[in-house]
């Protein structure tokens, strides 16, 4: 991520997420939901092996499938992976908008993490590729955000939110971004499908010949 993003330490502690599973489709067991299956497991291989030939584009793809299309406790592990590889390689705004998007409906805008993930959007939508014909949406998509938090939070007006947004300090990425990532750390555990090391080193590198 970009120089903005420096200072991540001094992680806020956030309640651990509690995931809600969909409903049970007729014909499906809660046990097959709660496990992913061989379908699942499948994939989740096929995530191991991109990411270890280093090809993070198709590890979002990938994971973006996976959030979207199964139903079992694991696609929050999921959702929440395909917003760090999304964070942390070239993916366009419009696509980590939408998976931020994504993981605001899932825990709803009354969770304590929901302004921090709002004004994340926010940021990606305003400065990660400026030139994206879909930038427009990517922004359109964090205000909705930003206005599904607010009607939550009875923060009504445009200076009741300027002065809401500097209370919470969510004009500073050094504040709300260790944040959104200690979320992403609570809903993975410690068992994440690729090596989050091999990454940040690959873009050290990549930064090193830059």
């Amino acid at each position: 991520m970009s120089d903005d993003f420096k200072g991540r330490q001094g992680i806020s502690v956030i309640p651990i997420v509690e995931q809600k599973l969909p409903p049970v489709a007729e014909g499906e067991t809660s046990s097959r939901l709660r496990h992913g299956g061989p379908d699942w497991d499948a994939e989740v291989v096929q995530v191991r092996q991109w990411a270890e030939e280093g090809n993070w584009e198709e590890v979002f793809k990938q994971l973006k499938t996976m959030s979207l299309r199964f139903k079992n406790t694991e696609i929050y592990k999921a959702l929440a992976q395909r917003i760090w590889v999304g964070l942390k390689t070239e993916t366009p705004a419009s696509e980590v908008v939408l998976a931020l998007f994504h993981l605001l409906n899932t825990l709803g805008p009354r969770h304590d993490v929901a302004g921090p993930i709002a004004a994340l959007a926010h940021f990606m939508a305003k400065h990660r590729t400026p030139d994206h014909p879909d930038r427009d949406l990517a922004m359109g998509q964090a205000q909705q955000m930003f206005h599904r938090v607010c009607e939550e939070k009875g923060v009504v007006g445009e200076e009741a939110f300027k002065i809401w947004v500097k209370h919470s300090r969510l004009d500073d990425p050094n504040h709300y971004v260790p944040i959104v990532m200690h979320l992403l750390d609570v809903m993975v555990g410690d068992v994440w499908w690729f090596d989050r090391d091999l990454l940040q080193k690959e873009l050290e590198r990549a930064a090193g010949h830059a």
